[in-house]
């Protein structure tokens, strides 16, 4: 569950004021279908005997079945405003834990471009 991006500012304004519900609300909404979309899609890839890694399979599935992730979305928000204030278990820890997580060793800092092209100096 490590690998769940926080959710784009802009998208989380449109849920919040979609839904009349707060800003941290719509973030914990829409990290909680995220998960919900990644259990679902897990659980179909196993059953129709797909690689659950397999991109293009999972691209497929939610353009066959395209109320997915609004079905996902109205679940979670429904969910997230039933739970207590502040404390939105267990969604609240996962976001807090996503937050705290180092940067993965993939992002390396930028380095020079390599061209094959000759070096030109100005004087």
């Amino acid at each position: 569950m490590n690998n769940i991006p926080i959710p784009a500012p802009i998208t989380v304004l449109h849920v919040a004021r979609n839904y009349a519900i707060t800003e941290q609300q719509a973030e914990v909404a829409l990290t909680w279908a995220a998960v919900d979309m990644s259990v679902q899609w897990a659980e179909f890839a196993v059953a129709a005997g797909l690689d659950e890694a397999d991109g293009a399979a999972m691209d497929r599935w939610s353009q066959q079945f395209p109320g997915v992730r609004g079905d996902a979305l109205d679940e979670a928000v429904a969910n997230v405003t039933a739970a207590p204030t502040p404390v939105l278990d267990p969604v609240d820890r996962l976001l807090a834990e996503v937050r705290r997580a180092p940067a993965p060793a993939l992002f390396r800092p930028a380095s020079p471009m390599r061209t094959n092209r000759r070096r030109v100096r100005i004087h």
